[in-house]
Formats: structure tokens, C-alpha cells, sequence
């Protein structure tokens, strides 16, 4: 294989693998639903340690 055969390989395999499912845009919502069960279980830590004081 000459080398622009593999600078060639290469570059597709890169652009494969950042072109994949990546729109450009911020997706607050699905940050948002994935942060609603860890927020969840930190607000009722902090209501079980209001009524234990």
C-alpha cells in the first residue's frame, strides 16, 4: 500500500466516526432526562436529612 492509500483509509475511517449521529445541535432535553433520576435521589437525601434533624 502506498502511503496516500492509508492517508486515504484513515481519513474515512475519522470522518466515519465523528459524522455518526452528531446533528450540530445541544440537546438540553435529553441532558435533562438523564440527569432527572440522579436529581431525584439527591432531593430525597436532602428531605431525609431536614426530617432526621
Amino acid at each position: 500500500m502506498t502511503h496516500q492509500e492509508l492517508k486515504a483509509i484513515e481519513n474515512g475511517a475519522r470522518s466515519a466516526m465523528w459524522a455518526e449521529g452528531y446533528d450540530g445541535q445541544t440537546h438540553y432535553v435529553d441532558v435533562l432526562k438523564a440527569l432527572a433520576p440522579a436529581m431525584l435521589i439527591l432531593a430525597t437525601a436532602v428531605v431525609l436529612m431536614v426530617v432526621i434533624l
